[in-house]
């Protein structure tokens, strides 16, 4: 799964976190049921605060993209 975090977009870091993640879905690169890094985890592995990809993930759960 590649995701990247532009900082000079204007286009805010959980938003482009959630919007990878749907083009990966919709893509079929994530097929369901695959596992997700750990919010710690990608947090980490993207140089974002982990309340950037929380606030992603609560995202793509409210719409049904996630489940947890």
């Amino acid at each position: 799964m590649i995701i990247e975090v532009n900082e000079q977009s204007p286009v805010p870091p959980y938003e482009q976190i959630r919007g990878r993640i749907v083009e990966l879905v919709l893509s079929g690169e994530l097929p369901p049921g695959t596992r997700l890094p750990s919010i710690r985890q990608l947090a980490g592995d993207l140089a974002v605060a982990p309340n950037t990809v929380a606030r992603a993930f609560r995202e793509l759960e409210a719409v049904g993209v996630l489940a947890s």
